[in-house]
């Protein structure tokens, strides 16, 4: 978990297959907890708890914790988004804050022993 000291923005690329369509959406919870905004690939776990914040067009949502990438327009949209995340410094405290609020809540520990406690 030390390597998330290294950098600000994750990336998160996963293949479109049966085998990755089941996996977890570790990467996303390692990031939030670790105050990382995360570029994602749109589909499987990542689905779960991401929104997107770019917008049709190409506008910022400010409530988006992330930036997710349609597996169709696969490698056009992470030169963009990587390039759009480059050249708008500003939104990246936005996504590192709104992805920690969105696991904090969910994935903290003592949250989930209580949970599976009262299980």
């Amino acid at each position: 978990a030390s390597n998330y000291n290294l950098f600000d923005i994750s990336l998160a690329p996963l293949e479109e297959n049966v085998f990755n369509k089941v996996k977890s959406q570790l990467k996303v919870i390692e990031a939030g907890f670790h105050h990382k905004a995360i570029i994602a690939q749109n589909f499987g776990p990542y689905q779960i708890d991401l929104k997107n914040s770019i917008k049709f067009g190409g506008g910022f949502d400010e409530t988006g914790n992330s930036i997710l990438i349609d597996t169709r327009k696969n490698h056009k949209d992470w030169y963009t988004n990587i390039k759009k995340i480059i050249l708008n410094p500003e939104i990246i405290p936005v996504l590192q804050e709104n992805l920690y609020n969105t696991v904090k809540d969910v994935y903290y520990m003592e949250k989930v022993c209580e949970l599976r406690k009262e299980l």
